[in-house]
């Protein structure tokens, strides 16, 4: 007994083979902790799988929100199978769908899902799975959409480009409104459209036609009161009252009358604004910020000249020179003293004058009539013919009073394809894509701003919702295929210096200041550069006055772009990205495209 109890004490206080037992009891714990970074490793990749899944399922089910009523548990059901298709072949991962939550006026998505993933490792310690939630959320980019499309119809747009720009901007309206490519002009049937979009379109050449329907519109200033009224401009140009260049014209002159009086009729054509109001959206509530409705000049001998210069009711300008003297002996003797009366004729009003301002320097002396009005005094009448300057004779108001000519003289270079405003209706800016025809020269400035004008809620086109950040986008894509160029008159015998388009002509100097020319000193350009760089700076500051004060994005796309005109474009652009320069027609489709993908794109929100 006393050797047994002498071994169970040694066997007490030995401690050998104790690491062994610890080691025993420590080993589940162990390795469950070192496999519980293999278990945290499948959680995240298949949380990073998952959430791909509802990203794609929360972009794809968005737009079924804006259903009339919302199905909520439709789109829940469809978002939990995209969620397990995904996921299908994750042994004992179980996925669970939360309720979507729906913000229809802010147009919002949020899907949830609880993810339960089985452990191999961490198990051993009695935690079977581990749990992720995921979640997803998307929005359309804004809630509104108002896109105006600006378009060259030049003439240099003809034939293929034309085509190719027609079926372009066509298949962009249908992939707005229908998400449908490769229609073409043609509207597809079928599938809903887009309720939260609108577009337009402002077809440009030298000038734009807003169309007539606005004729009555008080922001038209149709006496030219603008002119007048604008420092820098002390009389209405082109057009004179009295046959004498060196009196200013200052009015009044109603543009429908002479519409009237020629038997013509306004085609909706307007000339730009008077700086610097030409570049901006200002309000058109002041006389100087109106728009002035084109109506073209007869000119003198140049282009358009499509009146006689001495018809209608113009009369002679005359000088008349009366002497008279007295007589005696019945008219046998008249060697009294002379005095002389000197009375301008000049469109119908006779005004007292001296001598030298009466008759002009150098002028025949006509034929004098004689006559005795009574017996002791003699008169003896001259009268002067004064002939007009080339720009007295192509500024007179008198000779389009009582004639008839062809509404295409008095609405020169006026294209025929007008401004759209924005509108619902897919069916009607894809048949007047599909009418533009092209012509003329090119205005890229007066195409911009109005789109601006268009895409803005205030006069002069109102039909654009206000301007609200976050609720509605205002979209400008502006293609052109040339530079900035009217149809120049460069001949030194020319007195105008161009057609009449929007800033009149040439000669006018709305463009800018520039006294190189001796011939006219009024020319504000001299060359077809600087009436390019004059019309190009101006094309930037509408677009940057669009960009900075209205919050316009614009697209811009030059085919076969100058560099200069690349230059403009990009500038003109909301950022480089904006910006495409394709070289060939056939790009033009897939230009198209890629713009309106990306105006249709929705974007992750969270």
């Amino acid at each position: 007994m006393h050797r047994l109890l002498a071994l169970v004490s040694r066997f007490g206080r030995d401690e050998r083979g104790v690491f062994a037992v610890i080691f025993g009891l420590m080993a589940i714990v162990l390795v469950a902790l070192g496999g519980a970074a293999v278990d945290y490793v499948t959680l995240e990749q298949t949380r990073s799988r998952a959430q791909i899944a509802l990203d794609a399922a929360v972009l794809a089910l968005q737009p079924e929100i804006f259903r009339t009523p919302v199905n909520v548990a439709d789109i829940r059901t469809r978002a939990e199978a995209l969620l397990l298709q995904q996921l299908d072949g994750e042994f004992g991962v179980v996925a669970s769908m939360g309720n979507p939550q729906v913000d229809v006026a802010n147009g919002q998505l949020t899907l949830d899902a609880q993810l339960q993933v089985p452990t191999t490792f961490v198990a051993l310690v009695g935690v079977s799975q581990l749990s992720a939630r995921i979640r997803s959320q998307a929005t359309r980019r804004q809630l509104n959409l108002e896109v105006i499309m600006v378009l060259d119809n030049s003439g240099s747009m003809s034939g293929t480009r034309m085509s190719n720009l027609k079926s372009a901007a066509c298949n962009a309206v249908n992939i707005l409104f229908y998400d449908r490519d490769g229609m073409g002009c043609v509207e597809p049937v079928g599938p809903p459209r887009n309720p939260n979009l609108r577009i337009g379109l402002v077809p440009f050449t030298s000038l734009v036609n807003i169309g007539t329907q606005y004729a009555n519109a008080a922001w038209l200033d149709w006496t030219g009161a603008s002119q007048a009224a604008s420092g820098g401009y002390s009389a209405i140009l082109n057009f004179d009252d009295d046959d004498t260049e060196s009196t200013p014209f200052t009015g009044p002159m109603d543009r429908r009358t002479l519409f009237s009086q020629t038997g013509t009729s306004w085609q909706g054509c307007i000339e730009a604004r008077i700086a610097p109001f030409d570049t901006t959206d200002d309000p058109p509530d002041l006389v100087t910020r109106k728009f002035i409705p084109l109506f073209s000049p007869d000119t003198y001998n140049s282009n358009n000249n499509y009146l006689s210069d001495t018809g209608g009711t113009c009369k002679p300008k005359t000088c008349t020179q009366v002497i008279t003297r007295s007589c005696s002996g019945n008219k046998t003797n008249c060697n009294g003293a002379q005095s002389y009366t000197y009375t301008q004729s000049a469109a119908g009003v006779s005004t007292p004058m001296g001598a030298t301002s009466c008759i002009p320097a150098g002028a025949a002396t006509p034929t004098a009539t004689v006559t005795y009005p009574n017996n002791s005094t003699q008169v003896s009448t001259r009268v002067y013919n004064i002939p007009l300057t080339n720009r007295e004779l192509q500024s007179r108001l008198c000779k389009y009073n009582g004639v008839t000519v062809n509404s295409s003289s008095t609405n020169y270079t006026c294209p025929s394809a007008s401004l759209l405003p924005l509108t619902n209706a897919p069916g009607t800016v894809l048949g007047r894509v599909n009418a533009m025809v092209a012509s003329g020269n090119t205005n890229i400035q007066q195409g911009a701003v109005w789109g601006m004008h268009a895409l803005t809620s205030g006069e002069p086109i109102t039909d654009a919702l206000p301007e609200e950040p976050g609720r509605v986008a205002k979209i400008m894509i502006l293609m052109t295929d040339g530079i900035n160029e009217p149809s120049l008159i460069t001949s030194s015998s020319d007195m105008n210096g161009s057609v009449y388009y929007s800033w009149g002509f040439r000669y006018d100097g709305r463009l800018g200041p520039n006294t190189n020319n001796a011939l006219n000193p009024k020319t504000s350009v001299d060359t077809a550069a600087e009436v390019t760089t004059a019309m190009d700076n101006r094309t930037k500051a509408a677009c940057e006055y669009a960009k900075r004060h209205r919050g316009i994005e614009i697209y811009t796309i030059g085919l076969g772009a100058t560099a200069s005109t690349k230059l403009m474009l990009t500038a003109c652009a909301s950022s480089s990205s904006h910006a495409y320069f394709p070289t060939n027609p056939t790009q033009l489709n897939e230009v198209f495209r890629s713009i309106a993908d990306k105006l249709s794109a929705l974007r992750l929100s969270q």
